[in-house]
C-alpha cells in the first residue's frame, strides 16, 4: 500500500517570500506535500494580520504539520493558543518566543533602513549573519528574496519582532521539533530552551550551519524533517 501523504505548511522568515525554501522542497520525499505560505511583500501587515493570514490558509479537512522559520515562530506560537484539531505536529526552525538580541533590532530600526538593507544584502554580510559558507546559489536566492519585498513590509516586521507579546498559554500536546543551527549568529542557543519551557514536548535537533539552515543545508534539513514526520505517522497509526 502506498504511503499516505502528509501536508507540510511552511511559514517563512523575515523576508516572508518562502523563496529560500526552494532547495529544501527538492529534497523532501514524495510522502510529504509541501505548501509554502508566503506573506504579501508589497504591504506592511501587523502581527495580528500575519496570524489571521496564516489561519485562513491552514487545511481544514486533513491532518497537517506546521513549520515555522525564524520570524514565523511567534506566529506559530500564537496559533497554538487554540490549535486546529488537525494539527498533528510543529517544526520550529531557528526561532524564538521573543527576539533574544533586542540590541540588533534597535540598531536596525535606528539606522537608515534603505542603505542598511542594501548593505545587509551584500554577500559578505548575509554570509556572516545568515548563510555562512553556503554556496553562491543559496546567497543569490536569499538576495533575490530580499529584493522582492518592499522596505515598508520589512520595516514593519522588524517592528513586530521588537514588540512581540508573550506566547499564550496552550494545551497543545502533540509532538514538536526545534531545529537549531549550530552556528547561528542571530538566534542564540538559549532561545530553544525558552521555547521548550513553553512546549516541553519539543525535541531539539541541531544541524551544523548558519541561521538560515534550511537554505544552507537543505539535504540535512529535509532528512530531519522527514524523520520527524515519519515518526508522527507511526504514532498516529499505533494510537
Amino acid at each position: 500500500m502506498a504511503s499516505q501523504q502528509t501536508t507540510l505548511i511552511l511559514l517563512p522568515g523575515l523576508d516572508g517570500t518562502g523563496l529560500v525554501f526552494e532547495p529544501l522542497l527538492k529534497h523532501l520525499p514524495a510522502t510529504i506535500e509541501p505548501v509554502v505560505v508566503g506573506y504579501p511583500g508589497d504591504e506592511p501587515m501587523t502581527f495580528p494580520e500575519h496570524i489571521d493570514f496564516v489561519k485562513a490558509r491552514l487545511p481544514k479537512d486533513k491532518p497537517f504539520v506546521l513549520l515555522a522559520e525564524s520570524f514565523s515562530g511567534p506566529i506559530a506560537l500564537q496559533l497554538l493558543a487554540e490549535p486546529p484539531a488537525n494539527l498533528v505536529g510543529v517544526v520550529f526552525v531557528a526561532t524564538f518566543e521573543r527576539y533574544p538580541k533586542p540590541f540588533l533590532l534597535d540598531l536596525a530600526r535606528l539606522l537608515p533602513q534603505g542603505p542598511l538593507l542594501r548593505l545587509f544584502a551584500t554577500s559578505l554580510l548575509c554570509r556572516f549573519f545568515c548563510l555562512g559558507s553556503a554556496d553562491r546559489e543559496a546567497v543569490a536566492l536569499f538576495q533575490k528574496a530580499l529584493a522582492s519585498v518592499k522596505l515598508s513590509a520589512l520595516s514593519q516586521r522588524l517592528k513586530i519582532l521588537a514588540e512581540l507579546p508573550p506566547p499564550p498559554e496552550t494545551n497543545y500536546n502533540n509532538p514538536c521539533l526545534y531545529l537549531q543551527a549550530s552556528h547561528d549568529r542571530l538566534v542564540p542557543e538559549r532561545a530553544a530552551a525558552r521555547l521548550q519551557r513553553h512546549l516541553p514536548q519539543t525535541q531539539l535537533v541541531q544541524i551544523r550551519g548558519p541561521h538560515i539552515i534550511l537554505l544552507a543545508r537543505p539535504e540535512d534539513g529535509a532528512r530531519v524533517i522527514s524523520n520527524f514526520i515519519d515518526n508522527l505517522s507511526e504514532r498516529r497509526c499505533t494510537s
